[in-house]
């Protein structure tokens, strides 16, 4: 889950370079270029500041599909069962440190931390935000 949650944030970071940096240099770039002669540069940077905005675009339809094929229907249930994993897991990861820590100072502490009872729950939080039906909010005007 983690793994995906990085590849999510990887590809909106990436969005993200081309929309506050690539973007606006070439739109810069593309206003300083003035003068009779520089028509085949304006019309090379006007196609690629169409080719950028039309990858922020694809990027942006692909984002939702990333966690698609991993078989949440959309982001909100995503980042709803992250959040609800990621409070399974910190306790476990305190225990743990804490655990770690007794051992380097000789210490006899009397087991590691259950690590099975934290995967089982985490996973089925998964299968829980994986099952939750795809709802789409209908607003009818003429309704009221």
């Amino acid at each position: 889950m983690r793994d995906l949650m990085i590849r999510v944030q990887d590809e909106a970071r990436a969005i993200r370079n081309l929309q506050d940096s690539v973007l606006p240099k070439l739109k810069t770039q593309l206003a300083e270029t003035t003068g009779i002669f520089k028509g085949k540069e304006r019309k090379a940077l006007t196609e690629q500041i169409q080719q950028t905005e039309q990858e922020i675009s694809e990027r942006l339809d692909k984002l939702p599909d990333i966690l698609k094929e991993d078989g949440y229907p959309d982001v909100q249930v995503f980042m709803a069962t992250y959040r609800e994993s990621e409070v399974v897991v910190e306790p476990y990861n305190r225990s743990l440190a804490e655990w770690e820590r007794q051992v380097r100072e000789k210490h006899r502490p009397p087991k590691p931390p259950e690590r099975e009872s934290v995967r089982n729950r985490i996973k089925q939080l998964q299968e829980h935000g994986r099952q939750q039906p795809h709802r789409k909010k209908s607003f009818d005007r003429d309704s009221r």
